[in-house]
């Protein structure tokens, strides 16, 4: 039983006989009722028959009625004995006969609409005024229909002298107006609905044309960033900002401005950029947007990546702006936007259609981003343009103090100076915090002598207080921590070598190594050409370190770096990528670099062999390649797939840190002989790997990533190999001579069989120039079993991506864009080389 009809049903049969209230109750619907109506009827048709067989006497006479009210007008005596009880029986028996037309004709144009007025009802359910019409509509239907039953249940005598046609005429009237009404409402319901789907579809498209946007921008993640830094600052610390006159310009004036902050590595610019995001963040009307650069990361290092992200953090807190931008990603046609010019366009535009009047943006480490004073550029513009439009752009950039930068940002910028005065209270805060937790320091007398040193050493940095507070707490007793403050390093690099040093000499021989691996691996994303993994997996470490285990699984690895990292190297977790190692701090990344340049016998021993860091690394990708179990499956899972890879293959980093020994020129001169020994150990290894069936599993994997996506890479790092195959002979070092020659070899067979069997997609060295293929092959080229499995692999994979031989200059070259230009233009005449 519908809604309304149940409303309506109730509300009439009170007024109802009890007989006909037991008719009418159960009935479900309006139809129903008229089945009600009809029963009521075929109880009175034995007199209804009468009247119907009577019609072809009626209807004659009733054709002379108006003549004879004229006569008996004129003479009443003449008419009025015959005609008076004829004309009353004529007119009794005609109304009786006209309201059952009537009644029927009605009921049965009743039916069909009211099968359209319970769709109205569902259709248009949560719709007031629909529903108000249909409950109306009940109410008269219920109430005719009662007035039939009446009618019906009255003696013959009374229906024949009482007429049904006013109570009918008026019920059908209403009847009628009710119809108009529910279309009326109906029509306006549809329209209403019409134009909320209008709305939801608009809705859901902003949101997928949002949803596409984002996507093409592919943001970095810097909430993580914002709360690691929030969690390692201290309470409290940070707050002096708030109450100096530059910064409280940079938040209180009315237009567009620029606030640089300078200060040393170390000093607490990423700290106090934390504190300025989240003090900002408060104001519920304005715009945040922040980003952290970082030089190891090389996503987080690229001025294109920086405004990707800002531009991506605007579009979210302004769902309109997709729109605005979405002729410039549609144009732009790729994935993942790779055009600055495009970011740029785009980033402009939707400053200038944001709807927000007030927009902060905070950069830290500007000093650690690539290209940044293009950056500095862009976001100068973007100050520039927003200064008449009424809608204000807040930038504060954090940055160590290079000439470059001040020089860009000179006139534009109020400078903020760190130095040891305005930090100087947080410091003091944060060691007496730390020393008061050490349980070694009973007395007063040593704590505050620690405090006072370290205090003094700091000279207002960070980093300096962290990590010489962490040193110290490491040790067991007072006696070393007072030997400690007597040799307190003075600087980050001399307190990075203390920390080195004192960890060796706590570490057994495995130990060692373990660090070494660590500090070898940490940064070997230098060598990673492509790719989205910048920093190195923690599995990858884990490859390495089985390796110098005989091949046996270590355990607990994410222990053993935060143990043997020495507060430099850490684990990054993340719900959403694998584990990774990483520096703590940039100033780790920029102390290992500088130290590789010392000389021999001052380089920490932890840091030693990164001198040879290529030769490791090769060595380790070697054993991988082909002897780890899990490379054979890899290469299955690969061939399967067609070139497809999983997060979990470590193909790209090991590869990679084969091509790294492959292009590598020159070993240094003052090598030690235990330098010398462990060249001749890696050397060996992978003269072994080269010229036997080693390698075989590596090129087979190539080859199905780079033909299958017709990638130029493989043939870029080969040509880019021979070329650093040509510098001049080491007479210093046998074993590297001796791996120079077998990687001449290998290379110039690679090249041709590249040359000779690769899609023409492949045969690029640059974004402009394609290379002839390969017409003859290298001399004694047939008598090398290597060269000929390689030629074989070459040749199957050509089968199974079929060599095209025409030029697909759009698809190439868009896929050639990654490639460094070639320092010689054009063909490269591979033939030279054999």
């Amino acid at each position: 039983m519908s809604d309304a009809w149940s409303v309506v049903l109730q509300r009439h049969l009170s007024s109802l006989p009890k007989e006909q209230q037991t008719s009418l109750k159960d009935t479900a619907n309006a139809e129903a009722c008229l089945d009600v109506v009809r029963r009521a009827r075929s109880r009175r048709k034995g007199y209804d028959r009468l009247l119907f067989a009577l019609q072809d006497l009626i209807d004659p006479i009733k054709r002379f009625e108006g003549v004879v009210d004229v006569i008996v007008q004129v003479n009443c005596g003449i008419a009025s004995p015959v005609w008076g009880p004829l004309r009353l029986a004529l007119t009794l028996a005609s109304e009786r006969l006209a309201t059952l037309q009537n009644i029927t004709t009605l009921l049965e144009r009743l039916v069909e609409p009211l099968s359209r007025v319970r769709n109205y009802e569902v259709m248009f359910r949560s719709n007031a005024a629909v529903h108000r019409s249909i409950c109306n509509l009940y109410t008269h239907l219920i109430g005719f229909f009662a007035a039939i039953i009446r009618y019906h249940g009255h003696s013959s005598f009374r229906n024949v002298l009482s007429s049904f046609d006013k109570e009918f005429r008026d019920a059908s009237e209403s009847i009628r107006h009710c119809w108009t009404e529910i279309d009326i409402a109906a029509n306006a319901a549809n329209i209403e609905e019409a134009q909320l789907a209008r709305e939801a579809e608009s809705t859901r498209r902003a949101v997928q044309i949002r949803s596409d946007v984002l996507r093409w921008l592919s943001p970095s993640n810097v909430q993580d960033d914002l709360h690691e830094q929030s969690s390692a600052r201290m309470a409290d610390s940070c707050e002096w900002i708030l109450t100096s006159p530059a910064y409280e310009k940079f938040t209180r004036q009315q237009e567009s401005t620029v606030l640089t902050v300078l200060g040393l590595p170390g000093e607490g610019k990423t700290f106090l950029a934390t504190f300025v995001v989240e003090s900002l963040l408060q104001d519920p009307d304005a715009h945040v947007l922040y980003f952290f650069c970082k030089a190891g990361d090389p996503e987080k290092r690229a001025a294109l990546q920086v405004l990707r992200t800002l531009l991506a953090q605007l579009v979210r807190s302004d769902i309109l702006l997709s729109e605005v931008i979405e002729e410039i990603y549609q144009n732009d046609g790729q994935v993942i936007a790779q055009s600055f010019l495009d970011v740029e366009q785009a980033l402009g535009l939707a400053f200038r259609n944001t709807q927000s009047p007030k927009t902060y943006i905070v950069i830290d480490g500007l000093d650690e981003c690539h290209e940044n004073l293009k950056l500095v550029r862009v976001l100068l513009d973007i100050v520039g343009s927003t200064r008449s439009s009424g809608r204000n752009v807040h930038l504060m950039l954090s940055t160590r103090d290079q000439v470059e930068i001040r020089d860009a940002l000179q006139g534009h910028t109020d400078i903020l100076r760190l130095d040891a005065t305005r930090r100087a209270t947080d410091i003091d805060a944060y060691v007496q915090k730390r020393v008061s937790n050490m349980r070694v320091l009973t007395s007063t007398e040593m704590r505050e002598a620690v405090v006072r040193e370290v205090y003094d050493a700091a000279q207002g940095l960070w980093l300096y207080a962290r990590l010489i507070l962490d040193e110290i707490q490491s040790l067991p007793n007072v006696t070393m921590i007072r030997h400690q403050l007597q040799n307190i390093p003075r600087g980050l690099q001399q307190l990075y070598t203390q920390i080195l040093t004192t960890l060796v000499s706590r570490l057994d021989e495995w130990q060692l190594q373990v660090a070494q691996q660590i500090f070898l691996w940490v940064d070997m994303n230098e060598f990673m050409l492509i790719g989205g993994q910048y920093s190195i997996k923690l599995s990858v470490l884990e490859t390495a370190l089985q390796h110098i285990s005989m091949g046996e699984p270590v355990h607990d690895p994410i222990s053993l770096v935060r143990k043997l990292g020495c507060h430099m190297v850490d684990v990054i977790e993340g719900d959403d990528f694998p584990p990774c190692i990483d520096f703590i701090h940039y100033t780790a990344h920029q102390y290992i670099t500088w130290a590789r340049k010392l000389p021999v016998d001052q380089i920490p021993r932890t840091l030693k062999p990164r001198r040879l860091r290529e030769l490791y690394g090769a060595a380790t990708a070697a054993w991988y390649l082909s002897d780890h179990p899990q490379t054979k499956q890899d290469c299955e899972k690969m061939k399967s797939s067609r070139g497809m890879m999983d997060s979990g293959m470590q193909y790209f980093e090991m590869a990679y840190a084969l091509w790294a020994v492959l292009k590598l020129p020159q070993l240094p001169n003052d090598l030690d002989e235990e330098e010398l020994a462990q060249v001749e150990t890696h050397c060996n290894q992978l003269i072994r790997f080269l010229s036997t069936e080693q390698c075989l599993t590596w090129i087979e994997m190539a080859v199905e990533i780079n033909y299958g996506s017709g990638y130029p890479h493989l043939l870029a790092n080969v040509a880019q190999a021979l070329a650093a195959n040509k510098g001049p002979v080491s007479h210093t070092c046998p074993s590297f001579e001796a791996f120079r020659r077998v990687r001449q070899t290998f290379l110039t067979d690679y090249a041709y069989v590249i040359l000779r069997t690769a899609p023409q997609g492949c045969l690029w060295l640059d974004r402009d120039h394609p290379v002839r293929r390969a017409e003859s092959a290298p001399a004694g080229f047939d008598d090398r079993i290597v060269a000929r499995r390689i030629l074989e692999i070459g040749s199957q994979h050509a089968k199974a991506f079929s060599i095209s031989s025409t030029d697909d200059r759009h698809g190439v070259r868009t896929v050639a864009e990654s490639l460094p230009r070639w320092p010689r233009p054009g063909a490269l005449p591979f033939a030279d080389y054999w």
